[in-house]
């Protein structure tokens, strides 16, 4: 696990991808879960999404994650809301479920850290014929410098960080067909407030936090380093079906 991933890990952030929760609010919207319906949230951090998609339709929820301390805190944030949810410590690359069982995956800024296109692949495998795959990820314009990229990526120990449409690539070549895909800007800090209209009451921060100058130091750089080139990022939301 990268540093910034620990880092992640121990602030117990509910939303930190792109977007924030407003943005996982809307795109959900678009679907009429119910009962019946078994959802995989991949990378589930500390559980936000997982715990609201249970809690508002019933529906059966896997939460998978690799981390311990994730899951951990995914675990107490579903007591504390009085939810169902099976988590499951587990590699994206190689998820411990059955082919064709999911209706619905959710990845929120997940692929960007890990071997994507296995990942992808094994979402396909995992899904029902008609499945949706929903996927929000940080991309970068072509015309980012090469040292702002290269900064971004060493601080959140990232590989790469692809263009709009090499997302949309990998999720064709591995067998998808585009619902929806929509780039985003990225927020600015007056944006960003608007998510203070949806606080998370569940957060739990490590100990460590308060003692570790280089927690602080990560999270700080990172949000400057999103800050100073935003105008050449964003995000895209990728709603893309298995048939």
């Amino acid at each position: 696990m990268s540093s910034y991933l620990e880092a992640a890990a121990a602030m117990g952030t509910g939303s930190l991808h792109p977007g924030g929760f407003m943005h996982t609010l809307r795109v959900l919207q678009r679907f009429s879960l119910s009962k019946e319906d078994i959802i995989l949230d991949v990378g589930c951090g500390t559980g936000r999404t997982a715990c609201y998609i249970a809690k508002s339709s019933g529906a059966y929820v896997f939460a998978l994650d690799n981390s311990e301390e994730m899951l951990r805190k995914a675990k107490y944030r579903a007591e504390r809301e009085g939810v169902q949810i099976q988590f499951v410590q587990g590699d994206a690359s190689d998820m411990p479920f059955l082919n064709n069982v999911a209706d619905l995956i959710l990845m929120e800024s997940v692929l960007i850290f890990l071997p994507a296109v296995a990942v992808i692949n094994e979402c396909f495998r995992v899904l029902k014929k008609g499945g949706i795959l929903v996927s929000t990820e940080l991309f970068a314009d072509e015309a980012i410098p090469l040292r702002a990229k290269e900064q971004i990526q060493f601080t959140c120990g990232l590989s790469s960080i692809p263009s709009f449409k090499e997302w949309l690539k990998m999720f064709l070549s591995a067998g998808f067909t585009r619902d929806d895909a929509r780039r985003n800007h990225l927020p600015g800090p007056l944006e960003n407030l608007v998510n203070v209209l949806y606080p998370d009451p569940y957060q739990v921060v490590s100990r460590s936090v308060s003692t570790s100058r280089e927690i602080n130091d990560i999270v700080r750089k990172y949000h400057w380093l999103i800050q100073k080139y935003r105008k050449f990022l964003g995000y895209g939301t990728f709603i893309m079906k298995k048939v």
